[in-house]
């Protein structure tokens, strides 16, 4: 057996960091995630006045003042978190916020966002695509204590909603979130409700009648405190698709089945790919991936090897991360002769023996990265051609992959057994 310990929570680092600069006095994160987006969110924090030092496990924050405004734009590259989450800050910000992205991130839109920071009574100013970064968000010169509830539509990105969240307790009534639709990755903002209460902050969720869900966040409460990053399901995955590819028993040592991150369900979802194949009447194995779209590219390089056809659905918001991973995935996994369809909002995939010898390109996104270095794995001379791009999520990954390389052989590929 191999034992794994995967990276602290990306997720939870963002959100404590925000809280911690957001809470009166000072507050320790221990065991926080090191990699781009959590230093790109850190920029934001520090451009935004708040002190943050770095210590040997931990950074430590002095929050609860006023937000200052930023002497020059946050550049924020590819960061998705920080970029959302800098857009809710500026609403508490003392002057005009600019927030911009590399080229990715000024295709990756949050309408639901710019919207409910104009109806709280700032001025968005949209610099490029609409609703895309760059954009200059100037604060309202108080903010308006009549105005505590925004409407928005979610679609784009549960960060959205995560966002206002988190601001909502430095708001003079608190928030009031009516979303309209269904709320992709609820795992996401169940975790964000959490962190926000563990904070000292009071959240409340209801689905009102029609699916309408409402979220309440109540003024004030924010206490600083000192607060340990869990491991990250989503990095977890990996270490266990290395296992079902190769055989190898895995055990991750700091992720815990109680957490509230979505990702934690990918083992159960490796359970039902290993299972026999269904009878051809019955259909494809049947994935519906709409709260856990992270996973949804690990568990389709793993559907590759599995015995019959896998259908992962729900993954239309896979289009608008780091890259169009349903794209890139179907692009990357043809390469190397699979047989698939590339649906709307999801994959379709039929195992059948695969061909080696290809170099993959991620389009500078890390959990494509991840995915095709895992098809190295199982097939000779698969080369992934921006390795570096990990470094967003799991910069180790590539070592903790070499410990499964050592001890086994690349071999050909057949769609049973491993």
């Amino acid at each position: 057996m191999i034992e794994i310990t995967v990276p602290p929570s990306k997720s939870v680092t963002q959100r404590a960091l925000v809280l911690a600069a957001l809470s009166p006095g000072r507050s320790r994160i221990v065991s926080p995630l090191d990699c781009d987006d959590s230093r790109a969110l850190l920029e934001a924090l520090g451009a935004l006045g708040i002190r943050a030092s770095r210590l040997h496990d931990s950074i430590e924050l002095h929050g609860g003042g006023p937000l200052l405004e930023p002497r020059a734009p946050l550049l924020l590259g590819n960061a998705g978190t920080a970029v959302r989450f800098s857009a809710a800050l500026s609403l508490l910000a003392e002057g005009p916020v600019e927030i911009d992205g590399d080229e990715a991130m000024r295709r990756r839109p949050m309408p639901g966002l710019l919207g409910a920071l104009g109806d709280l009574g700032a001025q968005v100013e949209e610099l490029g695509r609409p609703s895309c970064p760059p954009v200059r968000i100037l604060p309202p010169s108080y903010l308006d204590p009549t105005r505590g509830e925004v409407t928005l539509d979610p679609s784009a990105s549960s960060q959205q909603v995560s966002a206002l969240m988190l601001v909502g307790p430095r708001l003079p009534r608190g928030l009031r979130i009516r979303v309209q639709g269904p709320l992709p990755s609820r795992p996401y903002v169940d975790l964000t409700a959490q962190l926000l209460g563990s904070f000292g902050a009071l959240v409340e969720m209801t689905t009102a009648p029609g699916g309408l869900t409402v979220i309440t966040v109540a003024r004030g409460g924010l206490a600083p405190r000192e607060y340990e990053v869990e491991g990250d399901h989503s990095s977890a995955s990996y270490p266990l698709a290395a296992g079902f590819l190769t055989g190898i028993p895995v055990r991750v040592t700091n992720t815990s089945p109680g957490s509230l991150q979505g990702d934690r369900v990918f083992g159960a979802l490796l359970e039902k790919l290993s299972a026999p194949a269904p009878a051809p009447a019955e259909g494809p194995r049947v994935f519906d991936l709409a709260d856990t779209p992270d996973i949804a590219p690990t568990l389709a390089t793993c559907a590759l090897f599995a015995e019959g056809p896998s259908l992962l659905t729900g993954c239309e918001l896979l289009r608008l991360k780091e890259s169009d991973r349903l794209a890139v995935l179907a692009r990357g996994f043809e390469a190397v002769g699979a047989d698939l369809d590339e649906l709307p909002g999801g994959l379709l995939i039929r195992p059948r023996p695969l061909a080696g010898h290809a170099t993959l390109d991620p389009a500078r996104d890390h959990r494509m990265a991840m995915c095709f270095a895992l098809l190295g794995l199982r097939l000779p001379s698969i080369e992934v051609s921006d390795k570096s791009c990990v470094s967003k999520s799991y910069p180790g990954f590539f070592q903790m992959l070499e410990r499964f390389s050592a001890l086994v052989e690349p071999s050909p590929s057949t769609p049973e057994g491993r």
